[in-house]
């Protein structure tokens, strides 16, 4: 680390207990130095996506042991004043107090996990009110008696990102029920339906707030403007529009805006 700091002669113990180990190191810096040190070693993203993710600090001597809390205490005051406000005090030093116990944020192997993904797969039957949406052709309407309903697969799957930190509240609404404009997650044009997302928010001791994000979205095997049409001879799907009219069942937008 780059901030000097002193760990106090016969400071370091441990606890080995069944239900959970944990252990106590204890340090000295200069006052200035402290808050910082314990930032360092509390661990936390600087900012996202771009900043740098500190972990937290590891014990030397059971390597699945992580900081989980630190305790600061001055030692030996430097200075103190007082106004309408309060009393100041500026102290020569800083006692730290670390704890170490396990932590399911951190793995032992790999870095810090900053999303995950999951996946469902049901299925739906797609029908369309008679009356309401007529084929098209080559953009020429086309006759139809009625519209059929199939039995259609639907995956579902949604991807959680750690420590966001800013809420991207307008760029969600814009997206919320429109399908990609582009090749996304290597699911071609109008594949993917964005269903919306679901966020929380956490703040650190050290006043950082974070979003939890998980953005959910619903995949088709085929373009979700598209519907089967079984009076086609060869069976096939086919988009559809509103009748007498150009919109589309669903509008397209840039994933690429979701950050995920």
């Amino acid at each position: 680390m780059a901030i000097s700091y002193e760990e106090q002669v016969g400071s370091c113990t441990a606890n080995i207990a069944k239900g959970g180990s944990s252990a106590t190191r204890i340090f000295t810096v200069a006052w200035l130095d402290a808050f910082p040190f314990a930032t360092e070693l509390y661990g936390r993203y600087i900012s996202w996506p771009d900043g740098e993710y500190h972990r937290p600090a590891r014990f030397p001597y059971i390597h699945h042991l992580y900081c989980t809390n630190v305790k600061i205490d001055g030692v030996g005051i430097a200075s103190e004043s007082s106004d309408e406000f309060g009393t100041y005090i500026t102290y020569d030093k800083a006692k730290l107090t670390v704890q170490y116990a396990t932590s399911e944020l951190v793995d032992d192997d790999d870095p810090e996990i900053v999303e995950e993904e999951s996946v469902s797969v049901s299925h739906e039957v797609s029908t369309t009110e008679e009356g309401a949406w007529e084929w098209t052709v080559d953009s020429v309407p086309s006759p139809n008696s009625a519209l059929p309903g199939i039995v259609a697969s639907v995956m579902q799957f949604s991807v959680t990102r750690y420590h966001v930190s800013s809420l991207p509240d307008y760029t969600i609404a814009g997206l919320c029920g429109k399908l990609n404009n582009a090749e996304w997650r290597t699911y071609e044009i109008g594949r993917v339906l964005f269903m919306g997302a679901e966020g929380r928010r956490s703040i650190t001791v050290d006043g950082a707030e974070d979003w939890e994000m998980t953005y959910i979205f619903n995949v088709k095997p085929h373009h979700w403007n598209h519907a089967y049409r079984s009076q086609d001879t060869h069976e096939h799907y086919e988009a559809v529009q509103v009748k007498d009219g150009t919109d589309t069942l669903y509008q397209l937008g840039a994933f690429s805006g979701l950050g995920v």
